[in-house]
């Protein structure tokens, strides 16, 4: 497994991955609870930043169909934004419980110019092209184009005792309508709709996504952890409910409308 920090050289992710629906009050002690494992992210301001990300389809939807239908086999093509730094061209593909990641970074200036321009990918090591025209192939070969924006305030912990082992917090998770490639960190709040409100989280209300994420040894605190506080696994797409949103445009719910009377 190789694990680099946000830079242009490639990088390789393969690891377990569980996702969790908990309201926001869990939050604080599950924090405590991590605290003699982890420390804060380096990255962002005590481990937060933001995130956002362009999520590729086919037109009739390809790669959503099989995240709904939960295929053993099937990936995710995105390019994610951070705050700062250069722009990530991802691969994530599931097999069966195990996730796999190939991931290269670009300038923010190359973006998305690089996609239409191979010639400009030629900054990049060779394998970080390879990754650069992995991505771009599959892209033109099943004809996907941009389908959906995701953003949303991530906390990220790392683990101080393990080789790898991370829990995040996902929260004031949005989605809007692409308009071309630009991937906008500064836009208008009203063209953005609430993915993680009571309609689509499940749990009577606005919640967070915890993500535990390990190499294929889970730790044992991570264990500990899953018992004391009786999580049950809840799969949530980012970017199916993202599309739900934009692609079907829903009301929005009550909360968020007493929110713009004010």
């Amino acid at each position: 497994m190789l694990i680099v920090n946000h830079g242009t050289a490639p990088q390789l992710f393969e690891r377990h991955e569980a996702k969790y629906r908990i309201p926001p009050e869990m939050v604080d002690p599950l924090r405590e609870a991590i605290r003699s494992y982890c420390v804060p992210d380096k990255a962002g301001t005590h481990g937060v930043y933001r995130i956002v990300s362009l999520y590729f389809d086919t037109p009739d939807r390809q790669l959503y169909r099989e995240t709904q239908d939960r295929a053993p086999r099937r990936f995710k093509l995105r390019v994610r934004r951070y705050e700062s730094g250069p722009v990530q061209l991802e691969i994530k593909r599931r097999i069966k419980g195990v996730i796999s990641k190939t991931r290269v970074s670009l300038p923010q200036e190359l973006w998305p110019g690089a996609f239409h321009d191979p010639r400009l990918l030629g900054g990049l090591s060779e394998k970080g092209r390879q990754v650069a025209y992995d991505f771009v192939n599959r892209c033109l070969t099943l004809g996907a184009e941009p389908a959906a924006l995701v953003r949303y305030r991530r906390e990220a912990w790392e683990s101080k005792v393990d080789e790898y082992a991370r829990v995040t917090f996902d929260d004031h998770i949005e989605g809007r309508r692409p308009e071309g490639w630009q991937i906008p960190f500064v836009d208008d709040p009203a063209r953005w709709f609430p993915v993680d409100h009571a309609h689509r989280f499940g749990i009577g209300r606005s919640g967070v996504v915890l993500e535990l994420k390990s190499n294929m040894s889970i730790p044992g605190w991570m264990t500990d952890m899953i018992h004391r506080f009786r999580l049950a696994r809840s799969s949530f797409s980012k970017y199916s409910s993202a599309l739900e949103a934009v692609d079907r445009r829903p009301p929005p719910p009550v909360y968020l409308q007493a929110r713009r009377l004010r």
